[in-house]
């Protein structure tokens, strides 16, 4: 039987942070979702690895409504966490509703069904045998790349952004398919082995491309890897795997749900600006001392003004 010890919290407004020292006790449930040796060769030499059939249509249907509520404004949430395609603001294109998005960014920080998808046991798991059994939730995003106007994202590593955050060793990233993601629709690309070099230097694109990316210098095309996965599947990689996507040129969206994990012995890089100390969320484990503000368990309340 499932043993648990909730965490003691205390209000900071509307939502509840953990105190440290308090737990849930993760380490005393037995995890049905380990690393095979098979994924950990592959981690270890590949830098990511891809598990099957892990989500349902009707669970991953779940979060592709909310999603479309949230970008149709039937469902309220944080406007400055949601981001058009890139055309549309250029004016190059006209399109409206999903057709318009690009992603949300933070989306477990105010959808409580996200938050419990970050803490789904078949995406954690996988994650305690890599970071340990003390894990936070990091960015949390929800990718529509629409038909025809869907653009990819340049070589990156996700370590050079989280190095600017987070004093840490390593982080995985969970990429979940809503749709089927192939070559023709702008599926994930790799680099296998990248993650064991340095991180690389990242410079800014022209143009506003999904200014959120920037492109890692030396990063070389002939070099990558398609990851075609169906519906359902996870790609599970490391934070400083090489990795990149292309534009959608097919009539289908390319839907997907992506979530970013850190060890909670991890530390953040001081900074006297508190606006930029991003909340992270509670997934599994202890909170240490060194990494426990704005660490929250219950989704954040939807601020009114943006």
């Amino acid at each position: 039987m499932r043993s648990e010890i909730f965490p003691t919290i205390c209000e900071i407004g509307r939502s509840k942070t953990i105190l440290t020292g308090e737990y849930m006790d993760t380490n005393a449930i037995k995890r049905k979702y380990k690393l095979s040796p098979e994924e950990r060769s592959s981690w270890e030499e590949n830098g990511y690895f891809i598990r099957y059939d892990v989500f349902t249509k009707e669970e991953n249907d779940v979060l592709r409504h909310i999603a479309d509520d949230i970008a149709t404004g039937k469902r309220p949430f944080a406007a400055k966490n949601m981001h058009k395609n890139s055309l549309v603001i250029d004016g190059k294109t006209d399109a409206t509703g999903i057709y318009a998005m690009h992603c949300i960014h933070h989306i477990s920080h105010y959808s409580p069904e996200f938050l419990e998808r970050t803490r789904d046991t078949r995406l954690t798991d996988p994650v305690v045998d890599i970071v340990g059994p003390d894990v936070l939730g990091l960015n949390n995003l929800y990718i529509w790349k629409p038909p025809k106007i869907g653009l990819g994202f340049p070589w990156h590593q996700d370590r050079w952004y989280f190095n600017w955050q987070y004093k840490v060793v390593a982080t995985v990233g969970t990429w979940t398919a809503i749709d089927e993601s192939d070559k023709e629709n702008g599926c994930l690309y790799v680099i296998p082995g990248s993650h064991k070099h340095e991180v690389l230097e990242h410079v800014n694109l022209e143009g506003l491309q999904q200014n959120e990316f920037k492109q890692a210098v030396g990063a070389r095309d002939e070099d990558g890897v398609a990851v075609e996965v169906p519906p359902g599947a996870v790609i599970f990689f490391n934070n400083k795997l090489l990795h990149k996507s292309t534009h959608n040129h097919s009539d289908r969206f390319r839907r997907c749900n992506v979530a970013h994990y850190i060890s909670a012995k991890s530390e953040r890089v001081p900074t006297k600006d508190d606006t930029k100390v991003k909340p992270v969320m509670w997934i599994r484990g202890k909170i240490y001392p060194s990494f426990s503000y704005k660490v929250y368990r219950d989704v954040l309340t939807i601020p009114v003004s943006v």
